[in-house]
């Protein structure tokens, strides 16, 4: 069984000259851990919420969307990548499965 670590983003940071960077702006907001060797979904994303950084301990497949389901036909994320950093929508979530 493998875990996996969501962190929630607001916003993305800004250089001095106040432009956009493209990457969050923390502090995020980290869920509880889901762990899965099958398809788990995360909990909905907050109303703010428009950034994720998504980590595991293992590598995985993930799907999104209000209802997701993860397969092992879905995009592939190495754990050896690092983390992996994706715009979301609030209310939706994450589902993540074991790579096979």
């Amino acid at each position: 069984m493998a875990t996996g670590w969501i962190r929630e983003y607001a916003d993305m940071a800004e250089s001095s000259d106040g432009d956009p960077v493209p990457i969050p702006m923390e502090p995020g907001k980290d869920q509880t851990p889901v762990t899965f060797t099958t398809s788990s979904p995360s909990a909905a994303f907050a109303g703010t919420t428009r950034f994720i950084a998504v980590n595991a301990s293992a590598d995985f497949h993930y799907a999104g969307g209000e209802t997701p389901v993860a397969t092992t036909n879905a995009l592939k994320v190495a754990v050896a990548a690092g983390p992996l950093f994706m715009g979301v929508r609030p209310g939706h979530k994450i589902a993540l499965i074991a790579a096979a």
